[in-house]
């Protein structure tokens, strides 16, 4: 081998040499998110302040034993600047029964924007766990506890994990519903006090990256984290937002993801509220005024739906804080809480009369009139409406003191703002605003402009761009779970969400009203198609099952 060529062969194995080295640099060193994605979570057993988040509920923690486990998992707070620091997220894990046929994880979120769901892996894990092996279906969810593990978790800035902080010194200004004061000054302390929570909230350098977009990529850091190739996922209201951002992102990641009460992809967050009002009005007018006819002698609402009607409108004379203070108190978004719905319109129904009667009555007066007051007949259901009656007066008489309450928003409230504002802001200007919820209240007596507080008018631009709606049609098969007249996610938002993504299947539950449903929900027809998409993949054979819903309390009991 002449000189020549020994020296060219020198030079090609040190550039070679030199090639390996950079290629094990770049592999340990070029990822900023490394430190990250190659961190070890370290599960324990839950500490004290998350044994007492479960309150009464800690008996299904324990229940579950060394299944359940805690952990804190770092996460940056700018995935495109690591540099600008660390969060933590808060995780809750139920192992599978059986780790040797485990199929994964499903991540679950309850919705808000803003809503802790550390304790979901505990409620479902409970369920599933304790399902009746002996029926067919309901099996299927034991199956899936064997299966899988369950993972709730607090989104960052709410819960066990950093909670987002929007500090002030001030005061909101009082507001009332502008159901039944449409004053200028009223709307100018509604719009006072939608600026200042802007103005409070983007003071905290932490907000800007308060939003579904890096909620996404925290997810799929767990997912990463747990050895998962594909996120298995279980969303709710706005967690039905949040999974098909993740799947915008990441379409090629998702495994079975099922949407319970979807939100309508296609407009900005902050709009969706708009539909509230009418989804809430139409589950009154159509659902609990014929159920307080069907049943009278249970309710004394009246005899006619003109009459139970008229019940309800009442709440807005004297000054119409009482109206306010039972909208808000009102379970109506559960159909198994339907009795109790109407029992709280019968307290505050009476709670009227009486202060019309007694114009001078305290709180204390109207409290004491309550502990003796003849509802309704049953004494059972009786107690429950002097309950409900409590809980109403506890809200109506700092109304009518017009009290207030400091501007600071921490964690839940915090987040909702910051997300809602983030992600997509609002399409309206503050005058546009205001005209949509007066057209509200003067379509939907009880529940019009229900959400006309709103920091997104102050907001400036969104954070973040929502991925491409075509990205998440990319997505393997997604399943979606919707009630027919869900008043929080309307269907009207559901079926825009459900005709953009020809990948869903969706199972529609008819007469039903609940907002985000747990499974299994009673009906085999729901249930199994549920279980099995799951646990084999399956789904429907038509994009669009049909569902019977179950019955209201006192008409499955007459039956």
């Amino acid at each position: 081998m002449s000189a020549g060529t020994r020296k060219m062969f020198l030079v090609a194995y040190l550039l070679m040499i030199c090639g390996l080295v950079v290629s094990c640099s770049d592999g340990s060193n070029s990822d900023p998110l490394a430190v990250y994605k190659n961190q070890v979570l370290e599960w324990q057993t839950c500490p004290q302040n998350v044994r007492d988040y479960f309150g009464e509920k800690v008996v299904e923690l324990d229940k579950l034993g060394e299944r359940a486990k805690f952990a804190l998992m770092r996460v940056p707070l700018d995935y495109n600047n690591p540099a600008r620091g660390d969060l933590q997220i808060a995780l809750l894990r139920v192992s599978a029964e059986d780790p040797a046929s485990r199929l994964g994880a499903i991540l679950f979120n309850p919705g808000g924007p803003g809503a802790d769901g550390l304790n979901l892996s505990v409620v479902l894990g409970s369920l599933w766990t304790d399902a009746d092996t002996s029926d067919p279906v309901k099996s299927l969810y034991k199956e899936m506890s064997r299966r899988y593990d369950l993972i709730g978790f607090s989104p960052r800035g709410t819960g066990f994990s950093t909670n987002l902080s929007c500090p002030s010194d001030e005061m909101f200004r009082f507001e009332a519903t502008i159901a039944v004061d449409l004053s200028q000054e009223n709307i100018d302390n509604i719009l006072y006090n939608s600026r200042l929570i802007a103005e409070n909230c983007r003071k905290n350098p932490q907000t800007a990256y308060m939003n579904s977009e890096t909620t996404s990529r925290d997810m799929d850091l767990v997912r990463h984290l747990l050895g998962d190739s594909k996120l298995n996922y279980i969303g709710f209201s706005y967690g039905t937002w949040l999974g098909t951002w993740y799947a915008g992102l990441y379409p090629d990641r998702v495994g079975r993801m099922m949407l319970i009460g979807t939100a309508n992809i296609t407009v900005p967050l902050n709009d969706v509220l708009l539909k509230q009002g009418m989804g809430q009005q139409r589950v009154l007018d159509q659902v609990l005024v014929p159920y307080a006819v069907r049943h009278s002698d249970r309710f004394n609402l009246g005899a006619t739906e003109e009459a139970v009607q008229q019940s309800y409108l009442s709440l807005k004379t004297m000054p119409g804080h009482l109206l306010a203070a039972t909208s808000k108190l009102l379970p109506i978004s559960k159909s198994e809480k339907a009795d109790l719905t109407l029992l709280y319109l019968r307290a505050a129904e009476r709670m009227q009369a009486f202060i019309a009667e007694h114009p001078d009555a305290d709180q204390a007066a109207v409290e004491t009139w309550i502990n003796t007051a003849q509802f309704v007949p049953d004494a059972t259901l009786n107690q429950q409406a002097r309950a409900g009656a409590l809980e109403i007066a506890g809200m109506y008489f700092p109304m009518v003191r017009h009290e207030t309450k400091p501007a600071a928003l921490n964690g839940e409230d915090a987040l909702q703002r910051a997300v809602m504002c983030n992600d997509s802001g609002s399409s309206f200007g503050v005058d546009e605003w205001i005209e949509e919820n007066k057209i509200s209240v003067a379509s939907y007596p009880f529940y019009g402009g229900f959400w006309v507080q709103n920091a997104c008018l102050y907001w400036n631009a969104p954070t973040v761009h929502r991925p491409a709606v075509e990205r998440v049609a990319g997505a393997g098969p997604i399943l979606m779970l919707q009630s027919e007249l869900d008043p929080w996610t309307t269907l009207e938002g559901a079926d825009t969400t459900f005709a953009h993504l020809p990948n869903t299947r969706m199972i529609l539950i008819q007469n039903e009203y609940s907002h985000s449903l747990i499974p299994p929900y009673g009906q085999e027809c729901v249930d199994r198609p549920v279980a099995e998409y799951f646990l084999y993949g399956t789904i429907p054979p038509e994009r669009l099952t049909h569902c019977a819903g179950n019955p209201l309390p006192a008409d499955a009991t007459e039956n």
